[in-house]
């Protein structure tokens, strides 16, 4: 804002995303998704109440984590990570398949999931929670 210029053009438009926190559940999120969640871990930090919420972050490469070393002091074990063009011991590899999700889903519960990333990515994870038989109801979206 600071370098625009007399007769320079700035384009506004609403504000997208309401995405928000219902209770206790995995994120799966793709690349730069994390984004709306970071304010909603933000905010159970703040209220000590992290429980037993998962963040599965699908990534091309290591590099490309969003704050890697903040979600792993936060979420410790429950930070989990996919890599699809690299290998990296400690890290899942491949892409967030149905098999992946059922790694992670305690005792059959998965409470609420939450879910943002790119397209294909969100396709892909809403078919294989509903072959796990995971309802719509629980399912929570942002789409970028």
């Amino acid at each position: 804002m600071r370098s625009l210029r007399a007769g320079d053009e700035l384009i506004l438009h609403d504000v997208f995303g309401d995405i928000s926190y219902k209770d206790v559940g995995i994120f799966f999120v793709g690349g730069a998704g994390v984004t709306p969640f970071i304010a909603i871990f933000k905010q159970l930090e703040k209220e000590k109440a992290i429980g037993s919420n998962k963040l599965i972050s699908a990534n091309k490469t290591k590099a490309d984590i969003i704050l890697e070393e903040r979600f792993s002091a936060l979420l410790g074990g429950n930070f989990i990570n996919v890599l699809s063009r690299e290998t990296v011991a400690g890290y899942e590899q491949g892409f967030v398949t149905a098999a992946l999700i059922k790694r992670y889903i305690v005792d059959g519960q998965t409470g609420y999931v939450y879910l943002c990333g790119p397209d294909p990515m969100m396709a892909a994870v809403q078919g294989h929670l509903a072959d796990l038989g995971i309802k719509g109801d629980f399912i929570v979206m942002e789409a970028f």
